[in-house]
């Protein structure tokens, strides 16, 4: 099994594909990943060691990481994944998982693109604050850089170990990018793939748990396509459980892809 990583911007490409790294490329079938607002894809450096057998796809969303200079939007954001899906994935399609913000454009790729989805694995779905609020874009921009500030080891003990990356704080622009788009749920279409969300659930001194009720009304739209759509609570896990435990993140992802049944602590919402 190959394992070396692979880098690609494909720069001279008069139309270039989003920047990505890709894992694994002699494998069978592909896995690609979409990371939340203001990381990039290494946001998945510690899940990736936990999955040997998928060819993986790693790419920077738009107005991130090496792909900062493309503008963010969710539906930019899905079509830039399928035209790298139609690119690199085996046979052109690929099991897709969503984090948080990649949540959304997981979901929107999957409405939108139905060709190159096989099945879709989404958490950390928050009911968002609405656009029209005006100072939401400094809010963002203030909490980016206050988190980084804090200890990373106030963090682990605070939020049960979670290994929060320092990243480089976002600009203005992304943030008002971010925090004017639309709600997704107004929006979405419902989709044909088969779908597992996960609601993180545990909060505490920590506000870090996802929404059960946005999750419901992804599933309510999801199953009017597809009845095998399906919604977990997992108590223990916060909203960068893919930082907290990503020995189990990259567990339930290899169960839901292969439809093996997920391990104890999961909970149908």
């Amino acid at each position: 099994m190959a394992t070396q990583q692979t880098q690609e911007a494909a720069q001279d490409d008069p139309a270039p594909l989003l920047w990505h790294v890709s894992v694994n490329k002699d494998s069978n079938s592909t896995i690609l990943f979409i990371h939340g607002a203001f990381v990039d894809a290494h946001d998945w450096e510690l899940v990736v060691p936990y999955i040997q057998d998928y060819h993986l796809l790693l790419p920077d969303c738009p107005g991130h990481g090496q792909s900062s200079h493309t503008p963010f939007t969710v539906e930019t954001s899905a079509e830039h994944i399928a035209r790298l899906i139609e690119a690199q994935a085996i046979g052109g399609r690929a099991h897709i998982v969503g984090h948080s913000l990649g949540a959304s454009i997981a979901v929107c790729l999957a409405a939108n693109y139905p060709h190159v989805v096989e099945s879709l694995f989404v958490s950390g779905y928050s009911e968002a604050p609405v656009s029209k609020a005006p100072l939401l874009p400094y809010l963002l921009w203030a909490s980016n850089r206050m988190e980084n500030a804090v200890p990373r080891p106030w963090i682990r003990w605070l939020m049960d170990g979670t290994d929060l990356r320092r990243t480089n704080s976002p600009s203005l622009s992304l943030c008002t990018q971010i925090a004017h788009t639309d709600s997704a749920a107004a929006r979405l279409h419902p989709w044909a793939a088969r779908t597992l969300i996960i609601v993180a659930g545990k909060g505490g001194l920590v506000p870090s748990s996802d929404s059960p009720e946005a999750a419901r009304k992804r599933v309510k739209i999801g199953k009017e396509n597809n009845t095998l759509t399906h919604a977990y609570t997992h108590p223990d896990m916060r909203h960068p459980w893919n930082r907290q435990n990503p020995r189990l993140w990259a567990e339930t992802v290899v169960a839901w892809v292969e439809g093996k049944k997920l391990s104890a602590g999961f909970v149908p919402l």
